[in-house]
C-alpha cells in the first residue's frame, strides 16, 4: 500500500546529533523525529555532556569513537567534532542531506546561542555546504523532562523547511519550541536572534576537599527585556515556534557597505608603536 502523502518521507539521509550527549533523552526524541523524516539516519553524537562549547573542535587530544549500534557512534568530542569527523569517515562518499542537532533539553535563544554546542554543529554544518537544523525544547523546571510540544510539531517543520529550500535558499535553521501544551502552540513565526539577554558574568564560588577555592562560570540573564514582535525570545513568550536562519559567516555584511569603509584606508608606518 503506498504511504499517504503526510507519512512519505522526504529526506534520503540525516546525520543527527547533539550537545547532551549520546544518553541524552533528547538524543533519543532526536532520532524518532530523524526516523520521520529520512530514510537513512547516522547517529554520531559526544560520548559526555558538551553544553557551551560552541563550534569549538578538540586540537589538543585525540578523539575516540565507540560504537553503540548500527550506524550509533560515540566520541570523545564536541558537537562540531562528531559532524567533521562523520564527514571525514563513515558519509565521507555519500554525505547526508540534512544535519540535525538535538534536541536540546533547553532553549538556544538570544545571546545564548553563539555559545550553544547544538547549534556549533548546525554552524560546523553550513561550513561544509551541509543544510542544517538545530531543535532545543524550552523548560520551566530542569527535572521535569517534557519533550511533546518538540514531539508534536518537530518532524511537519522539518518537511516544510526541506519543501521551501529552493525558494529560501540553503541556511541553518534555529528552531526552538515553547514549554506549553501542543495543541496550545499558535504556529511556527520565522525570528531573528535577539541581543541583550545576557546581563553579564557570573562566578560561583566553592572550595574542594582540600579547601581550595574554585569557581563556576555563569551568567546573569534578563529576557523581560526583549520586546521586538520579531526575535526568538518573543515568540516563544507568545506561545510560537520559533525558527531564525543562521549562516556560518561572522562578518557585518551591512557594516562593510557604509561608505566610510568603501576604501582601503592609507598606514603610516611613522606612527607604528614603538
Amino acid at each position: 500500500m503506498p504511504q499517504r502523502p503526510d507519512a512519505m518521507k522526504p529526506i534520503r539521509r540525516v546525520l543527527l546529533t547533539n550537545d547532551d550527549g549520546v544518553e541524552a533523552p533528547g538524543l533519543a526524541v532526536a532520532e524518532r523525529i530523524a526516523a520521520a523524516v529520512a530514510e537513512d539516519v547516522w547517529v554520531v553524537a559526544p560520548m559526555a555532556d558538551q553544553s557551551g562549547v560552541g563550534q569549538s573542535i578538540s586540537m589538543h587530544h585525540p578523539l575516540r569513537v565507540t560504537e553503540y549500534g548500527s550506524q550509533r557512534y560515540a566520541l570523545t568530542g564536541t558537537p562540531a567534532d562528531c559532524v567533521m569527523v562523520a564527514m571525514a569517515d563513515w558519509l565521507r562518499d555519500d554525505p547526508p542531506d540534512l544535519v540535525l542537532s538535538g534536541v536540546n533539553w533547553g532553549a538556544n535563544l538570544s545571546d545564548s546561542v553563539m555559545y550553544s554546542g547544538t547549534v556549533g554543529a548546525v554552524l560546523a554544518a553550513d561550513h561544509l555546504g551541509l543544510p542544517a537544523i538545530a531543535l532545543s525544547q524550552v523548560f520551566h523546571d530542569r527535572g521535569a523532562l517534557d519533550f511533546s510540544a518538540t514531539e508534536a510539531y518537530a518532524a511537519e517543520t522539518i518537511r516544510r523547511l526541506w519543501s521551501a529550500r529552493d525558494e529560501v535558499g540553503r541556511c541553518c535553521w534555529n528552531l526552538n519550541f515553547p514549554m506549553q501544551a501542543a495543541e496550545s502552540i499558535q504556529g511556527l513565526r520565522f525570528t531573528r536572534q535577539s541581543t541583550g539577554t545576557i546581563v553579564g558574568p557570573r562566578l560561583i564560588a566553592g572550595a574542594d576537599g582540600r579547601g581550595l577555592a574554585y569557581h563556576w562560570l555563569s551568567f546573569e540573564r534578563d529576557i523581560t527585556t526583549v520586546a521586538d514582535p520579531a526575535s526568538d525570545v518573543v515568540a516563544l513568550r507568545d506561545g510560537y515556534v520559533s525558527a531564525t536562519p543562521l549562516h556560518g559567516s561572522r562578518c557585518d555584511e551591512a557594516l562593510l557597505e557604509q561608505q566610510a569603509l568603501t576604501d582601503a584606508w592609507r598606514l603610516d608606518i611613522s606612527q607604528r608603536a614603538e
